[in-house]
């Protein structure tokens, strides 16, 4: 009797090893399928209420060397703030800016505000051939008793120098929860760049009014 018991204890653990192992395990997906997800979090992330915080670290020989920090409050449909203060040794540098409707107000460190009107053109930047080799993957975790999608993306360049590991925290709501991304020289040996984002939907929303009277 001892001894069937033994048998099937050994056989439940070697049955329930391998789904314990793969529950959690990253599991690739297509580039389409994993930018179509993404898509679909951002688009109802930027619908929301939200504040939204991004600290990248700059490091050079395993050192940091500057600090960079963007708070924004997203008040949808068409108000918005930026804050970027960057820390670079004893050098602190700010921007601050407020977007309202059809005009953005801007002001840097100890600066006069300035206004203009935004360019709805839908121009950019200027795109160049992306040589870099990519690989996409999704797993499940759990935040309490929330169900998470994780996201990732694995990025490296073309002559193997730079690798870029991307992770995004979708919630069972498909928002975006957080970001982080790392960038490292010759296979993750040097990073030269960490970056952690989290979004906040709780927040008390503050008012966001025109910084120029006139």
């Amino acid at each position: 009797m001892i001894r069937i018991l033994i048998q099937t204890f050994i056989l439940f653990i070697i049955v329930l090893i391998p789904s314990l192992v793969l529950f959690g395990q990253a599991k690739p997906i297509t580039a389409e399928n994993y930018y179509a997800i993404l898509k679909e979090a951002q688009s109802k992330t930027d619908k929301q209420i939200s504040k939204r915080v991004q600290i990248q670290k700059l490091y050079s020989n395993g050192k940091i060397t500057a600090t960079l920090t963007d708070s924004s409050v997203n008040l949808p449909p068409d108000k918005s703030t930026w804050i970027h203060v960057e820390e670079r040794g004893n050098v602190v540098k700010r921007l601050e800016v407020i977007t309202i409707g059809n005009f953005i107000y801007r002001k840097e460190d100890n600066g006069a505000w300035t206004r203009r009107q935004k360019d709805n053109s839908g121009i950019s930047g200027i795109g160049g051939t992306d040589n870099s080799t990519r690989e996409f993957f999704t797993e499940e975790t759990n935040i309490g008793k929330e169900k998470i999608r994780v996201l990732i993306e694995k990025r490296v360049n073309y002559n193997h120098t730079y690798f870029d590991e991307i992770k995004t925290w979708i919630s069972e709501k498909g928002l975006i929860l957080k970001k982080t991304s790392t960038t490292s020289f010759q296979e993750l040996k040097n990073i030269v760049s960490s970056v952690e984002v989290n979004y906040d939907y709780e927040m008390k929303p503050p008012k966001i009014e025109s910084p120029i009277k006139n």
